[in-house]
């Protein structure tokens, strides 16, 4: 029990920084690169990458030889009936969640906690869907913004590189 416990108690120390902290030394930080070297973005699951876009850290699922998942859909939420004004996209984590949409990743740029009033789907060819009216639950969500995944520059395949 002693020798389990004095492993335990030094096991951080062999890395040279405390347990759970990251560093750009760290051997498990990875980023996923395209085949000229530019960057995908960083790991943060086997699938998943989150990289700064106009000072917003997103995250989107990739695959090696695919690219950016394209979801082929995204539902847009307004604060009006009609689904008029600003639209607004759900926001569930620390990181804002992007959606890929035909040529389009759409993020949330904010949070704020709403009650949509409607909603409709975007897909990509542009066109939005029917409106309809929303469920009228609050949620967090935040200001739909898009980037032209076309502008990141990247070619196949992706891989992984420390």
């Amino acid at each position: 029990m002693i020798v389990v416990t004095s492993l335990l108690l030094t096991a951080p120390l062999a890395y040279g920084a405390p347990a759970g902290a990251a560093s750009q030394s760290d051997p498990h930080i990875f980023k996923v690169v395209d085949r000229n070297g530019n960057l995908v973005g960083y790991t943060v699951t086997e699938n998943m990458v989150a990289r700064e876009i106009n000072n917003v850290w997103v995250t989107f699922y990739v695959h090696p030889a695919v690219g950016i998942f394209d979801s082929g859909a995204i539902y847009l939420y307004y604060l009006t009936p009609e689904c008029t004004g600003a639209s607004y996209i759900t926001h569930y984590s620390t990181f804002s969640e992007g959606t890929r949409v035909g040529s389009r990743l759409y993020y949330p740029k904010d949070q704020r906690q709403l009650t949509p009033k409607s909603l409709r789907v975007a897909s990509p060819s542009g066109e939005d869907g029917l409106c309809y009216a929303a469920s009228a639950i609050a949620g967090v969500y935040g200001l739909a913004t898009t980037v032209d995944v076309d502008s990141f520059g990247l070619e196949l395949p992706f891989r992984a590189q420390q």
